[in-house]
């Protein structure tokens, strides 16, 4: 199996993150909940990958 590099992981990850929270109104508990059942990415995979997600943004 081939491994995706960091970036594009990084990529992906945002990307359906922000598919998430467009169709669904969906803040973080509900984006990671979906990362969680539909991806293998790890908790630490994400805290590397330092995404932000819109419950992180001060003043929304």
């Amino acid at each position: 199996m081939k491994k995706i590099d960091t970036m594009r992981m990084k990529d992906i990850i945002s990307q359906l993150s922000d598919v998430i929270y467009l169709l669904c109104k969906a803040k973080k508990t509900n984006i990671t909940t979906v990362l969680d059942y539909f991806t293998n990415i790890t908790y630490e995979e994400r805290e590397a990958l330092n995404l932000i997600f819109p419950d992180d943004i001060i003043g929304e």
